[in-house]
């Protein structure tokens, strides 16, 4: 009987190619992976993106980046992708002007507030009214670029004035862009040596693995190639327009907890890796590289000694190189050299940058109103900027026959309400907190033609919840503290506007409507507090003395808001 001497020999191969094959899976995920993910992450500009996945090894952390880096911010954390080395890459933050508010969740802990302006030629703000050039962010991690430059900046106390920070280039920056631009050209022709690899597979008849290192390296190379004639490698421009990017950082206000220190830092370079072009490449690249990775070891495990030998061998030279690639190479903040950062209080701030200040201190209200306890529905009507001086009256004039007739009618324009006044109150230091402020406003009212600013009291009234019992308890009429929530129903405000000493004018809204012809009823101190003592409001106010205080903050809450107009 003949005996196969063969067989022994294919069955060791077998076994030591398939352990060789078990052991290259494990070196990919390790070998590499944190020099791959930066560079795919774009940190080397868009020939990182190439030269991130010439080998196989960090594989598994570049299709993690990529599916990160491309995945929308808010939802990064919610499928487990997001990591320190995205956060410093892109950073982390969520559009204010979204609508939808229960889909983009929010927390009282972002680090800061940042508005992206187009700058034309001239050096001008683009018109704050074209929305498709100016967006407003919530922060929650600083790319590393932006985090560098607030490192720069000293820290404002709380109570210090305002104190902002304009970013001036460097004045040979143009040079040091296209010195960086020809080295990247070249990085990314160089990466061509790839070819090397497709045409010895193809000479020993692995057209599979042919096609997969072929194709895998034709999509990153001309995504690069893209990327940088658009011109997002590292800096950003759309013809004559370029995008700065306005921050305030530290540790925001919120209606329930007052600000601390902060840093204002103007005119910063866009990111230019939020740019839509890279969100596509990453996107695809994810899918290209996963395909890869999984087709690669499915087809290996069939291949000849040699074929895996000759594989293995390219992989780890793809290594080596893109580790000199990755050593050598300039990073992409690098384009940015020796940031100039001019020093300015708000005297000194031209009018354009304080319009600039003006939009962060709009974002930080709308922020406060996304995280109210009270809930953003409440906030609808509220202004988020004041850009327009107004006449001032502290008080509202009443006639005779309004005296006699017992009501007033009004027509209401506008509401300053607490989340703007607080939020221009800590950008410029003053001591008025979010609770200070929290039942204050500012009404409008249009007056003969004439628009007049009164600082008001406002109180959101809701249903009192029916655990509750005056005759069970023996407490008597509940009056819940400041910075609770409410159920979404039955609210109305409730305003009050000081007239003549011991006299208001009371209003409400309707259907959480304020603005527009409205009928207030005029009422005595007395007659305030008896309303307010009999619990049917459900507020934490319980007699006049409260309102007048209220006032008081409303007053130089107001003081500080006219700041912005001079």
């Amino acid at each position: 009987m003949a005996v196969d001497s063969t067989a022994p020999t294919q069955t060791v191969a077998s076994l030591n190619m398939g352990g060789g094959l078990i052991e290259i899976a494990a070196l990919t995920a390790l070998i590499g992976s944190t020099t791959a993910e930066s560079l795919v992450l774009g940190n080397k500009g868009a020939p990182g993106l190439l030269w991130g996945t010439m080998s196989i090894f960090g594989a598994l952390s570049v299709i993690k980046a990529c599916i990160a880096a491309a995945t929308p911010d808010w939802l990064r954390e919610t499928i487990g992708v997001r990591s320190k080395e995205t956060d410093a890459a892109i950073g982390v933050s969520l559009d204010l002007n979204v609508k939808g508010h229960k889909i983009q969740r929010r927390a009282a802990s972002a680090c800061g507030i940042a508005c992206k302006v187009a700058i034309n030629s001239s050096d001008k703000a683009v018109s704050e009214s074209d929305s498709a050039e100016i967006s407003r962010h919530d922060t929650y991690a600083f790319d590393q670029s932006s985090s560098g430059l607030l490192d720069l900046i000293p820290e404002s106390g709380p109570h210090d004035a305002l104190q902002s920070y304009v970013l001036v280039q460097d004045t040979y920056v143009r040079e040091h862009i296209r010195i960086i631009r020809w080295k990247d050209w070249v990085a990314i022709f160089a990466s061509m040596l790839k070819l090397a690899e497709v045409f010895v597979l193809w000479r020993y008849e692995a057209t599979i693995l042919t096609l997969i290192s072929g194709c895998s390296w034709v999509f990153f190379f001309a995504a690069s190639i893209l990327l940088q004639l658009l011109g997002v490698s590292r800096e950003y421009h759309k013809g004559k327009t370029r995008w700065d990017v306005d921050m305030v950082a530290g540790q925001l206000p919120t209606p329930i907890r007052a600000g601390g220190q902060r840093r204002l830092l103007l005119g910063a370079p866009q990111n230019v890796r939020h740019s839509v072009y890279w969100k596509i490449s990453w996107g695809i690249g994810s899918i290209v590289c996963t395909a890869s990775v999984i087709v690669t070891y499915i087809i290996l495990g069939s291949q000849e000694t040699t074929i895996f030998a000759i594989w293995t061998g390219f992989q780890f030279s793809w290594l080596a190189l893109r580790s000199v690639y990755y050593h050598f190479s300039e990073a992409t903040e690098k384009i940015f050299h020796h940031p100039i950062l001019l020093k300015n209080d708000w005297k000194t701030l031209s009018v354009q940058f304080k319009m600039r200040v003006q939009r962060l201190i709009s974002a930080i209200s709308k922020y406060q109103m996304l995280i109210h306890p009270r809930g953003p529905y409440c906030y609808e009507e509220d202004l988020s900027s004041y850009d327009n001086a107004h006449n001032v009256q502290y008080r509202f004039i009443l006639t005779p026959e309004d005296l006699n007739e017992g009501k007033v009618k009004l027509s209401v324009t506008s509401v300053i309400g607490d989340t703007l006044l607080s939020s221009t109150a800590w950008l410029f230091g003053s001591k008025l907190s979010g609770m200070d402020l929290y039942d204050s406003c500012i009404v409008l009212l249009d007056l003969d033609g004439t628009t007049v600013a009164i600082p008001s009291a406002r109180v959101m009234s809701g249903k009192r919840t029916l655990h509750v019992s005056d005759e069970e308890t023996g407490i008597g009429p509940l009056f819940p503290p400041r910075g609770g929530s409410n159920t979404g129903k039955d609210l109305s405000w409730w305003y009050w506007i000081p007239c003549r000493a011991g006299l208001w004018l009371q209003a409400h809204s309707e259907d959480m409507k304020f603005l527009g012809k409205r009928t207030a009823s005029i009422v005595s101190d007395e007659q305030l507090t008896k309303k307010l003592m009999s619990g049917e409001l459900f507020v934490g106010i319980s007699e006049v003395g409260h309102v007048y205080e209220i006032i008081r903050n409303s007053v130089a809450g107001f003081e500080g808001l006219q700041n912005l107009l001079r």
